[in-house]
């Protein structure tokens, strides 16, 4: 074991050599064994203990962390204050001189007197305590580095390397004690519905569903060929569940870990958890009713924003999810874009939507293939144009948009309600402007944005530009409190996805418009998601017209899950692996599958919960990372314990890997 670690750490045993020389001597045994021998459990408190117990004139041990540096008070006290591992705190009477010498976070058990203190808190209406220390115990004393990091602790927040002392602020440690409590209800509620948890494999084969993977090299070398061979990370227990299903299991889930090499941001991380289910003999149907017990269930339990709310079944009013017959409003693909100009849209806002003004003969005209013109109104945007300039700038910028920047009209006199249209001619040709004023009947204080899209049934561009900037005016400060109806979270299905996509050019600096490349397909979710059975012909010669059967919980604008049913026939699936979606070499990545459906697997359907943003939504927090224990940076590197590192050269050649040499 020694050699392995010689050979293929060598940096990182020069660096333990190093450190090992520089103590010159072995610590003290005193020093030591006083760290290890400690009161354990009997008499141990925690501080919310005491006053649950209205503790008053008893002796008690408590465990903790100094919390601030101790104040000495004449010559004979000191006021120190002490946090347990729930964050609570108390404050410490020091007559004894224990306090002494102590930092900032270092490990302690006291024990002492508790009483009351005179100043109760009179806000509260309930007694603080305080601890005359008798004894102190040192467990481990704490350098002089959170004390140099104050600053940060007063604002609450660590530079990311010292993510432990993060932990330690009970806002943080609260989330994760949150995220359990979030997962306990939800394998609650699942084992009631019969479901059975199974660990499937986190190391997978390469396989194409949509994202870039981890690779794992391994010291394996394919027979006769030579050629190195490599696991990857799973990105999803997709194809293993649907083993699962085909080997007998009605109802399966697992609270499972899935990694995808993407690019970062606040609610993406390289290694994620998902709540992963999967159901036998079930339609898309049957697993959506089951997540409208879960999620709700979930929600009104332990949100901060309270119970879950949906629209009405006639898409106008916000009620509760209980008040709707338990159901979540469903919309289709084809309403959220048109409509909100986004697949994923923030319905907390319902009414502020965007208008294709087609049926009044406004149509764009800078490129024909995306011939619909459409405006969005902000009633009431401003009062002057000072006010407009300071509080909608970032709606005309373009680093916002991926493509075409809409055109934003502020409507600052009588004559702009008329006129406003001579703005958009650049774009759009109008046949009746005058028709189309008295419709949206524009007042003074108004601002009208206007851009193009596709035509309804091939929308592919998502977001919409008008759907990127409904967005941006829902995340602004102003937009929120002059748009959202309801402060509470509102959850929505969108349904009837396109099941296949054009590939999309990567965007110039100049492109104005995608350029798809139509004669190669993606899946707009996977290759696994069975087609809409009334769209069923179309998978022949127009199968960027079919619909899947997959759908989509949208809470806030994100995306909290997506599922689907799936294909569970050997010959279609092949089919949409060979002759829509072109792959090649089929059989080697997927023979597993169309050997296992054609042997009698069953009729089955599923979903997937983003466990990471459901507990950043319930905690009331945008980034997951604040729901991780030890998240990755944007970059994708561990701060704390300083990974992804390199590798010696002589242990890659282990895994018939090496440098490329320049």
């Amino acid at each position: 074991m020694l050699s392995q670690l010689i050979t293929g750490n060598r940096c990182f045993l020069s660096t333990r050599t190093q450190f090992i020389r520089s103590l010159t001597k072995l610590p003290d045994s005193q020093k030591i064994r006083s760290q290890f021998v400690f009161q354990r459990k009997g008499s141990i408190k925690a501080i919310n203990e005491l006053y649950k117990e209205n503790a008053e004139n008893i002796e008690v041990s408590i465990n903790g962390w100094i919390d601030n540096k101790p104040k000495h008070i004449g010559k004979n006290i000191s006021f120190g204050v002490l946090r347990d591992p729930n964050g609570d705190t108390i404050q410490l009477v020091d007559s004894h001189s224990l306090l002494k010498g102590i930092s900032r976070e270092t490990v302690v058990q006291v024990k002492g007197t508790i009483s009351s203190k005179k100043n109760s808190n009179l806000y509260s209406n309930r007694l603080e305590y305080e601890l005359k220390l008798n004894e102190l115990s040192v467990l481990n004393l704490s350098n002089d580095k959170p004390s140099q990091l104050q600053d940060f602790k007063e604002r609450g927040n660590y530079p990311p390397q010292y993510r432990y002392l993060q932990l330690r602020n009970p806002k943080y440690s609260d989330f994760l004690k949150k995220r359990y409590e979030i997962s306990r209800i939800v394998r609650d509620i699942l084992n009631k519905e019969n479901f059975l948890e199974i660990e499937t494999p986190i190391l997978f084969k390469p396989t194409p569903e949509g994202a870039r993977e981890f690779l794992v090299p391994t010291r394996v070398k394919k027979a006769k060929k030579g050629i190195p061979t490599f696991y990857s990370l799973t990105q999803s227990p997709q194809q293993y569940k649907q083993l699962l299903m085909a080997s007998g299991f009605s109802n399966y889930f697992q609270v499972a870990r899935c990694f995808r090499d993407e690019d970062l941001r606040a609610d993406r991380q390289p290694e994620f958890t998902q709540i992963d289910l999967e159901m036998s003999f079930a339609s898309g149907n049957d697993v959506m009713q089951l997540l409208e017990q879960l999620v709700p269930k979930t929600w009104d339990e332990l949100s901060i924003t309270g119970e879950l709310f949906t629209l009405d079944h006639s898409g106008k009013k916000l009620i509760p999810v209980h008040e709707n017959r338990n159901e979540i409003y469903r919309l289709t693909y084809q309403q959220a874009m048109s409509l909100y100009g986004i697949d994923k849209p923030d319905l907390r806002a319902p009414d502020l939507k965007i208008v294709d003004l087609s049926e009044f003969r406004a149509t764009a005209n800078r490129n024909k293939k995306f011939p619909t013109f459409e405006v969005i109104v902000l009633r009431n945007a401003f009062d002057s144009i000072e006010n407009y300039k300071e509080n909608w700038h970032f709606l005309d910028n373009a680093q916002n948009y991926t493509y075409r920047t809409p055109l934003v009209v502020p409507i600052t006199n009588d004559e702009a309600k008329t006129t406003w249209f001579e703005k958009f001619q650049s774009i759009a040709a109008f046949e009746n402007p005058k028709m189309i004023s008295k419709f949206l009947n524009l007042k003074q204080g108004d601002i009208i944005c206007g851009s193009t899209r596709e035509p309804n049934g091939s929308i592919f561009e998502n977001p919409t530009p008008l759907g990127t900037l409904r967005k941006l005016v829902l995340q602004s400060e102003i937009g929120k409190r002059l748009y959202r109806e309801t402060d509470h979270d509102v959850a929505s299905w969108v349904i009837d996805f396109p099941l296949f996509s054009p590939l999309t050019n990567e965007p110039a600096p100049n492109d104005d418009f995608p350029i798809y490349q139509h004669d190669r397909l993606m899946s707009t979710h996977h290759p696994f998601t069975m087609v809409n059975l009334s769209d069923y012909n179309k998978l022949n010669k127009n199968p960027t017209k079919c619909r899947g059967q997959h759908y989509d919980l949208v809470i806030n604008g994100i995306e909290l899950g997506g599922g689907s049913t799936r294909v569970h026939d050997p010959e279609l699936q092949n089919f949409i692996f060979e002759s829509i979606l072109k792959i090649e070499n089929s059989e080697e990545l997927f023979g597993h599958l169309l050997n296992a459906f054609a042997m009698g697997t069953p009729p089955h359907a599923g979903f997937a919960i983003g466990f990471d943003r459901m507990c950043a939504m319930l905690c009331g927090t945008e980034s997951i990372r604040d729901v991780l224990a030890f998240p990755k940076s944007i970059t994708g590197t561990d701060l704390v314990v300083k990974s992804p590192s390199l590798v010696d050269e002589d242990v890659l050649k282990l895994y018939n890997i090496e440098y490329k040499k320049n």
